[in-house]
């Protein structure tokens, strides 16, 4: 990718303003892809997803659409309900039990007056009422009697219907399905084909348009609607690059992006952080040709500016002999930094920088903590001409002393155009980038406190004035942990 950007541009970095385009658009898709992945929207998606794929939807789907009222319970039902009402014997005991004369005989048959015919009848066929029949006596006897009462009660209407009854085959048929598990079987299928339930499942299954009509069919055109959101389309496509891998590493700590009137105070200190810890006063060093004044620093356009000017100033020179001294300076310029209010420990360091003039202007972006070193270097404009950086850490140790670690960078005009510069710091590396390129990468005497931001521009020698005045812009900054 640089490779092609460098050959548009003239660089080996892609164009910051396409670099920074890309980052921001890669930042709002993360925020994209996050608000879709909880919104309801996305929750939706994924229950439909996995009711429809589930073996129970895709088996009713297929009972809507390939099964028949014949293939089920009911239309066996249905069946044997047809099968016995059409059958003699239940038509049969259906007409005896409607007509009353099942009953009616049953009735008869259990009353008083039936048992007691039947109770005479067996006497008339007994030996004992023949024995008493061929009594000379018969007429006046209790067995006379009897016989009389069994001729009445045989003449009555109601027992001769009852007997005649009792004999027919249709109440034969009718005494035997009374209670029978046949009788019941029928009734209880009666009651079930002709219930509302039943004619609605019927009519329900005999539908050609069921499965269109269906609940099973609403969501799968649901799903299928949302299968072509473009929300959710550009989130699975997504999901499957996993453009973010990279981006959910990092946890924002710092930023500021200097769209305030004024800079912000309790971010930034100006001047050396010793000096406004010590003095709450600026100074310079020994080499350096410029004081630091707060009136070079200022917000302008959403931008930090440091201006390096051609200015009288009196202030103090720090020397590690004698310590502070006053001095008359020719040049002012400016500095903050996040000695007061930031520190941190590893992670990802980055600003958006520009300056229009390279060395003797010593633009930097560096970090430091505690003491003077450990010291990074995020860049530094150390070299005549426009097109070369230099990056680098310096330590100290006391069996080896200062010990440096820098390279130069080439590779475009860095006084022309904004650049990001960032430093990505863990335990076992450093490694510093331009626009994403990485230009640098270090991994002895890693530093393990926590260090400190500085923005300034130094001059260890004196300028040209016809470079005068210098500026550099700090368009916004940003620092990350890992997470």
């Amino acid at each position: 990718m640089a490779g092609i950007f460098g050959s548009m541009f003239g660089s080996k970095f892609p164009d910051t303003g396409k670099y920074e385009a890309s980052q921001i658009q890669l930042r709002e898709d993360f925020k994209k892809f996050q608000e879709i992945g909880e919104s309801v929207l996305w929750k939706k998606y994924l229950e439909l997803d996995h009711e429809i794929h589930s073996g129970d939807f895709e088996k009713r789907v297929d009972e809507l659409k390939n099964k028949k009222f014949k293939d089920t319970l009911q239309y066996k039902q249905l069946k044997r309900f047809k099968e016995l009402d059409k059958s003699k014997d239940i038509k049969t005991y259906l007409k005896v039990s409607k007509s009353g004369a099942g009953k009616k005989t049953e009735e008869i048959l259990e009353s008083d007056k039936f048992k007691r015919f039947k109770e005479l009848e067996k006497y008339t066929k007994s030996p004992d009422f023949y024995k008493a029949k061929a009594s000379s006596e018969f007429k006046k006897s209790e067995a006379y009697e009897a016989y009389k009462e069994f001729k009445k009660l045989k003449k009555d209407h109601s027992i001769k219907w009852a007997l005649k009854s009792e004999k027919s085959s249709a109440f034969q048929t009718y005494k035997k399905l009374e209670n029978s598990q046949r009788l019941t079987e029928y009734f209880e299928l009666k009651a079930t084909v002709e219930s509302k339930e039943f004619k609605d499942f019927k009519d329900f299954m005999e539908d050609r348009n069921r499965f269109k009509k269906s609940e099973e069919a609403a969501l799968l055109n649901e799903f299928s609607d949302l299968q072509k959101n473009r929300d959710i389309v550009w989130y699975i496509k997504t999901k499957q690059e996993k453009p973010f891998e990279e981006l959910k590493k990092w946890e924002i700590t710092f930023e500021d992006n200097f769209d305030k009137a004024n800079l912000d105070q309790n971010k930034w200190i100006t001047g050396y952080y010793w000096g406004k810890a010590l003095m709450n006063e600026s100074y310079s060093l020994e080499s350096e040709k410029q004081l630091f004044s707060n009136s070079n620093v200022e917000l302008r356009d959403s931008n930090l500016r440091i201006t390096t000017q051609s200015e009288t100033a009196k202030g103090k020179v720090w020397n590690p002999s004698w310590g502070f001294r006053e001095k008359e300076f020719d040049y002012t310029s400016g500095l903050i930094s996040t000695g007061q209010s930031f520190r941190q420990q590893y992670g990802r360091f980055e600003a958006k920088v520009r300056f229009n003039a390279s060395y003797p202007f010593v633009n930097a972006f560096w970090m430091v903590g505690e003491k003077m070193t450990p010291h990074i270097d995020i860049f530094k404009s150390a070299f005549q001409g426009s097109k070369a950086l230099e990056a680098g850490l310096i330590t100290e140790s006391k069996e080896k002393g200062l010990s440096e670690a820098k390279k130069r960078i080439k590779g475009a005009s860095f006084t022309k155009d904004y650049f990001i510069y960032s430093l990505d710091w863990s335990e076992k590396e450093l490694i510093w980038k331009i626009n994403g390129v990485e230009v640098f990468r270090q991994t002895k005497n890693i530093p393990k406190e926590p260090m400190y931001l500085t923005f300034c521009t130094t001059l260890p020698e004196e300028p040209k004035e016809s470079n005068l005045p210098a500026i550099m812009e700090v368009n916004w900054v940003r620092c990350y942990k890992h997470i």
